[in-house]
């Protein structure tokens, strides 16, 4: 977040609760184009609204595919956002209908990295090395 920009408000994070809420809907009931009716299980993790509520970024998950895969799914959302844009505007209660983001959750990619890292042999030598200083020290 930018040093000038303002703190997320109250009804921003309402509103962007409630988007997630609609688009988890659409994914889970089938509620999607023709296209992706053979896709995944698609998770929206997590949706962040403008100030002005005229765009929203809809951060998705995808179940059993790769990051890649995920980030293509995402730009073929993004190739299909009115459909969601028009479902939105019937189901939520705004000026404006935002304009709908797609990109791919990079989290569980991160977790990964960091699992991986955790479980390498350079740190499990020094969690086993620590672990005997400790017990030199309680002796």
């Amino acid at each position: 977040m930018r040093s000038d920009s303002k703190p997320v408000s109250q009804r921003q994070l309402r509103v962007a609760e409630q988007i997630r809420h609609i688009l988890a809907d659409c994914f889970q009931r089938g509620n999607v184009p023709k296209d992706f009716l053979d896709c995944p299980p698609v998770s929206v993790m997590e949706v962040k609204v403008s100030p002005d509520f005229s765009y929203c970024k809809a951060y998705i998950s995808v179940l059993a595919i790769e990051q890649n895969s995920a980030e293509e799914l995402a730009k073929a959302l993004n190739k299909q956002s009115g459909f969601f844009r028009k479902i939105l505007g019937t189901k939520i209660r705004l000026r404006l209908t935002p304009e709908i983001r797609f990109f791919a959750d990079g989290a569980q990619a991160e977790a990964d990295k960091i699992d991986a890292l955790l479980a390498s042999e350079k740190v499990q030598r020094d969690l086993v090395a620590s672990e005997s200083e400790e017990e030199a020290v309680n002796d």
